[in-house]
């Protein structure tokens, strides 16, 4: 048997060296943050160069805020209240609603802008919360005084927990502080910090309600979460300022996309 047949023969000598390998590059993202105008250029590249429609960007979104949710709720029978908007942060809460719902939680949708005519994503969202029959109730209609303390089954049935979990997908990125939040809207994120108060978990969905993306100054009533769910990258407003104490423990989460995203989508030249 010549030597090259022979199987125990070993591949690679001194005579026969392997082929060099291609070096390796990490890859490494650039950007710490993405302003509210970098967020929506980012949102406009990855559909219309990626090809990755936002409807599935929402998706993801929402399943990132459910895992964060299972993991402050402890049982299933924690009830979660999600406060949603007009805009794609209350997509977001939508998409969150249903996907906590086929996991067994007792879910209640408060609808902080009842009476209005949702379009495009949103609509599509909501609309499947309402046909799966979850309880979607005017935001007004919400009273923190009724909750009552829960039980937390990951330690012991005997020991009382926390009373339920809000979530808070009113206004994301879009808040400006030289605009104020409107008077309903504050009245609502008032009832929502009583309910944080009488023990309940608060989780923003990207920024909390009445903190300015870019600034991190934060309206009198601005909603205090223990931890936000913010998506590719975080915003400056949660990383300096009010906003900072306001964010609670930040989660990032890049919603399927390579970590450099942001890079690469600002650099395409796409983005006005």
């Amino acid at each position: 048997m010549k030597q090259p047949d022979n199987p125990f023969w070993p591949k690679k000598s001194i005579l026969q060296p392997a082929p060099p390998k291609e070096p390796f590059v990490p890859v490494r993202r650039i950007r710490k943050s993405l302003t509210r105008e970098e967020q929506k250029s980012v949102d406009s590249v990855a559909e219309d160069r990626f090809k990755v429609p936002l409807i599935l960007l929402m998706e993801h979104a929402g399943l990132a805020v459910t895992e964060i949710c299972e993991y402050m709720a402890g049982s299933r029978s924690t009830p979660v209240h999600i406060f949603a908007g007009k805009g794609h942060n209350g997509g977001d809460a939508y998409v969150c609603a249903r996907l906590l719902y086929g996991r067994g939680y007792p879910v209640t949708v408060w609808d902080c802008f009842p009476g209005y005519t949702h379009t495009g994503l949103v609509k599509i969202m909501r609309d499947s919360v309402l046909a799966l029959g979850i309880s979607v109730r005017p935001a007004n209609e919400f009273e923190p005084q009724k909750l009552s303390s829960g039980v937390s089954r990951m330690i012991d049935d005997r020991v009382s927990g926390m009373p339920c979990v809000i979530i808070d997908g009113i206004i994301g990125t879009g808040f400006e502080y030289t605009r104020p939040l409107p008077p309903q809207i504050r009245g609502i994120t008032m009832r929502m910090e009583e309910g944080h108060v009488r023990g309940a978990r608060v989780i923003a969905i990207d920024i909390p309600t009445g903190v300015d993306a870019n600034t991190g100054e934060a309206d009198l009533r601005a909603v205090t979460a223990d931890c936000t769910v913010t998506f590719i990258l975080p915003k400056p407003g949660i990383l300096h300022g009010k906003g900072r104490e306001l964010a609670g423990q930040v989660r990032v989460f890049p919603l399927g996309l390579p970590i450099d995203f942001a890079d690469r989508a600002l650099r395409s030249g796409l983005h006005p």
